[in-house]
């Protein structure tokens, strides 16, 4: 907001002390920056009218940087009803924005809410388009708008913004309810007890966080302990010696190959032998080298 040179650095400070009270924390940022990149005048009306917001151009240009600094009449102009709900006045400060833009670009050459102006509203927009700084709530309703691209969002607006209060004054109550509640929505700076109440559910989150990450970790604990601990389970045979088939007598209980089976008949010239876990007869050579078994105490 432009002034005399000695008084800039000091209204660079206070434009941000100015706007913090109205303007959604995490936008506010974009916001001073737009506004000191821009001659621009931001006017705040207390005077209720199915206007919510509105831009002017210049009335003439500076003929020096004195007669800049002497008055508004140089400067493009963004009107906005003061008491607007938060979520409201943001989304008409850009809209209006998006007129200026439009206005430096092509002057009088195109319509007021025209292709251009369409198309530079999407783009200044983007940047806002995030839960930080609208509820999803409202974000959806504004993707939806801006499909039809109707320049006549007021009651849409108003519609979205009603869950959370009308106007500056029932925002207020409702944020402060919620965050009693610990629950937080995008908001500006609300005062000292909305940033003490901020700070408390901070914490909480914080400390709720820790909590769950300790058990988290108690409970992977618990499981590489429980998994030590497992009793490895013991085969149901264990081998004695080897020995060549051909010498043992009925019934053993042999291993080959990785599989048990039991001996069940010595003819020549090879020996019968069925497979214990599944039943099938095999015949063997009687001089064939295999591992003789005993059942495993349980």
């Amino acid at each position: 907001m432009p002034g005399p040179k000695h008084t800039s650095i000091r209204i660079e400070r206070d434009l941000d002390a100015a706007l913090k009270p109205f303007i959604v924390s995490a936008a506010l940022p974009k916001i001073l920056a737009w506004l000191r990149q821009d001659a621009v005048r931001l006017a705040f009306s207390t005077r209720k009218s199915r206007t919510l917001g509105y831009y002017c151009p210049p009335k003439h240009k500076a003929r020096s940087e004195a007669d800049y600094h002497r008055g508004f009449d140089s400067l493009h102009t963004i009107s906005l009803q003061v008491d607007l709900n938060p979520y409201a006045l943001l989304f008409v400060l850009i809209h209006e924005w998006a007129h200026l833009l439009t206005r430096k670009k092509y002057g009088n050459e195109v319509y007021p809410h025209g292709r251009e102006w369409k198309e530079n509203f999407k783009q200044l927009f983007l940047p806002f388009h995030s839960t930080h700084i609208f509820p999803a709530d409202i974000l959806q309703v504004i993707d939806d708008y801006f499909l039809k691209t109707s320049p006549y969002f007021e009651s849409r607006l108003e519609e979205a913004c009603h869950r959370y209060g009308k106007d500056r004054k029932t925002f207020s109550k409702i944020y402060m309810n919620l965050l009693r509640q610990g629950i937080t929505i995008p908001a500006p700076y609300m005062g000292i007890q909305a940033e003490y109440l901020l700070q408390q559910i901070q914490q909480n989150q914080q400390a709720q966080a820790e909590k769950e990450e300790s058990l988290r970790i108690a409970r992977m604990l618990h499981e590489l302990q429980a998994k030590k601990e497992e009793k490895i389970p013991q085969p149901a045979f264990v081998a004695q010696y080897a020995a060549s088939v051909g010498k043992l007598p009925i019934q053993t209980i042999i291993r080959t190959n990785g599989k048990e089976f039991r001996i069940i008949e010595k003819s020549a010239p090879l020996i019968r032998i069925q497979e214990l876990s599944t039943g099938q007869e095999a015949r063997i050579h009687p001089l064939l080298q295999v591992e003789v078994l005993k059942e495993q105490p349980s």
